[in-house]
């Protein structure tokens, strides 16, 4: 599990460094496993930046074609085609949860049950069984931070794009031992193909392309924010 974790957070801080601290900015539009690349040490290197779009500080969104891959785009940005940085953040979230669960977010069974990865990921939040989440193939980890990283995940993938956090507050929730204030955590956004129609639906429709956060991150032994 160490390795997964390494690497989920090396690729928090490189999408941080393109957000934040990268004049101008840039939005990816396709973080996703297969564009995250592996030294021999599993240091994680963001590939592929040709969807990628410059993101000045002067504007709230990009009104752009709708470009990137299903299982990892943000509903909003499917909706409306108004790009933000949190529509990275969104990808980020269910890239976190493919590393916990070793499963592909096209995935679509579910211990015989049809739901995508991150509707599995939401429904066993619900239920206090997070843990069920987890690779098989997984025999010993730090339960406590396993977690807390799909909690982050869940964080970054709530359908209202205003509610996600920003890549460096995520790097603090990956990285610290904190607690989270779930009750600001709202559900996930995702879209999936209906059975009659090529359209795809809304499965969350509580969207905002609003760039402001309003997650809130309690740090152990130290006075909440």
């Amino acid at each position: 599990m160490e390795k997964r974790t390494t690497i989920c957070l090396g690729t928090a801080r490189g999408l941080a460094y393109l957000h934040e601290e990268l004049v101008p900015h840039i939005v990816h539009r396709d973080i996703k496993a297969s564009n995250i690349l592996l030294d021999k040490d599993y240091t994680p290197k963001i590939g592929d930046f040709g969807l990628a779009k410059l993101f000045p500080d002067n504007i709230t969104h990009i009104s752009t074609k709708i470009a990137g891959t299903t299982g990892y785009l943000a509903p909003e940005y499917v909706l409306g085609g108004q790009l933000t940085m949190k529509a990275d953040v969104y990808s980020f979230g269910v890239l976190i949860l493919e590393a916990v669960s070793g499963k592909s977010s096209s995935s679509r069974i579910w211990q015989g049950d049809k739901r995508s990865l991150l509707e599995w990921s939401w429904r066993l939040y619900q239920e206090e069984k997070l843990l069920e989440l987890v690779d098989e193939e997984l025999d010993d980890f730090p339960e406590k931070e396993v977690i807390r990283y799909i909690k982050t995940a869940l964080f970054c993938t709530q359908a209202n794009a205003n509610r996600r956090p920003m890549m460096s507050q995520v790097i603090e929730m990956l990285s610290r031992d904190i607690q989270l204030n779930e009750k600001e955590l709202t559900p996930p956004g995702f879209f999936e193909d209906s059975e009659d129609s090529t359209r795809s639906k809304l499965k969350m429709s509580e969207c905002n392309t609003s760039q402001q956060s309003s997650v809130h991150i309690t740090i152990t032994q130290v006075t909440p924010r």
